[in-house]
């Protein structure tokens, strides 16, 4: 009697104990105002890379104004000026970039979030596409989808991209929005 007594004192304990894990989990799942703080402590504007560009050409002017306005940090009038661009081919990569970009600033993350998976599609070299993964991360995390921002995020981290440093700094500070107690961990290992 006294072993089934014991047995059962065991499980009781057990049983509050996964509860108590469990719910301490979810009371520290990622929250949107922490992954908006990763967000903002990690997001400066893309330079403009398209229009200094020496050999870029731009025979409307349109592209040079909407970017005026990005630079001065005008989101919500670059957003304007680029919708009344139609890029060509080959720009297709920066004006999804710097739109993006535009609409994240000015809160629309959804539609940043379309936009620069667009970029990353239309862009061809190794640093632009990585660089469209970076913001495209960036979106993500700023909308509290951490799942998409941490693949992004590894994905540059995985190949070595120049945002290495900073992915491998907010995959840490995710992990321990999403778990502090696993943070407490890895700074006592570290």
């Amino acid at each position: 009697m006294k072993s089934a007594i014991k047995i059962l004192f065991y499980l009781a304990v057990l049983f509050v104990v996964s509860i108590s894990t469990w719910y301490i989990s979810e009371q520290f799942r990622a929250p949107g105002e922490q992954l908006m703080g990763i967000y903002e402590k990690n997001f400066r504007p893309c330079l403009n890379y398209w229009t200094t560009d020496p050999n870029y050409v731009d025979s409307t002017g349109l592209s040079q104004i909407a970017m005026k306005y990005y630079e001065k940090g005008e989101y919500s009038l670059a957003i304007e000026g680029f919708q009344n661009i139609e890029p060509r081919a080959e720009e297709e990569g920066y004006y999804n970039l710097y739109l993006g970009i535009s609409y994240l600033k000015t809160g629309f993350d959804n539609l940043a979030i379309n936009s620069l998976e667009l970029a990353v599609k239309n862009f061809k070299e190794f640093n632009n596409v990585h660089l469209g993964k970076w913001y495209l991360s960036l979106a993500f995390l700023k909308a509290g989808r951490d799942k998409e921002a941490l693949e992004g995020l590894n994905d540059i981290v995985r190949l070595n991209a120049k945002q290495k440093t900073q992915a491998v700094q907010i995959i840490k500070d995710v992990e321990v929005a999403k778990n502090p107690i696993r943070g407490i961990v890895n700074s006592i290992t570290e």
